[in-house]
């Protein structure tokens, strides 16, 4: 026989399978990343700048993008904004850091109820398809939203609060071309 201590389920066996237990995890909006990065962010209050990625397809289609920004101060709110055009870092200061997007042709934020994020205990946020937090279909612009097509560009940054300085900052940034 099997031994159940020390198990999460405890007791006694309960058939030839009662010893085991099954855990299944999934990240959400894939493990590829399908992100290029663009620019490095302003060193934040942590000591080092934001790192955005990008993970899930870049088939446009698919609609199936997960934007997750890391090294954020913890507990504290922010969202992600975009742009068709990037811009060296440092060309745009803003805050304590600099948005790396070509500010003169726009930029556009996620700024919706589920979009505003906290970053919690581990200084991450997270924006995905697969939970209806947004749509490739309708990427927003400082006008509007376009849906991405292949051959499309799309920039991404996030904005989060800091409690120094001018109480706010920019992670890095990553571009997704669409297929």
């Amino acid at each position: 026989g099997y031994s159940n201590t020390g198990s999460p389920c405890g007791g006694t066996l309960a058939g030839l399978f009662g010893g085991f237990w099954l855990e299944l995890s999934a990240e959400a909006g894939g493990s590829s990343s399908i992100g290029t990065p663009t620019c490095t962010g302003a060193i934040n209050i942590t000591g080092v700048p934001g790192t955005l990625e990008i993970f899930g397809s870049a088939v446009a289609a698919d609609n199936d993008v997960l934007l997750r920004v890391t090294d954020l101060p913890v507990n504290e709110f922010g969202l992600f904004v975009t742009s068709l055009a990037s811009a060296p870092a440092g060309t745009a200061t803003f805050g304590n850091g600099y948005i790396c997007f070509n500010t003169s042709v726009g930029m556009g934020r996620f700024f919706m109820a589920n979009q505003i994020k906290h970053s919690g205990a581990n200084g991450v946020i997270t924006l995905d398809t697969n939970a209806s937090e947004w749509s490739v279909t309708a990427i927003p612009t400082s006008t509007g939203s376009y849906a991405a097509m292949a051959g499309t560009r799309s920039y991404f940054q996030a904005w989060h609060r800091e409690q120094v300085g001018a109480g706010f900052n920019f992670s890095g940034a990553a571009s997704v071309t669409w297929q």
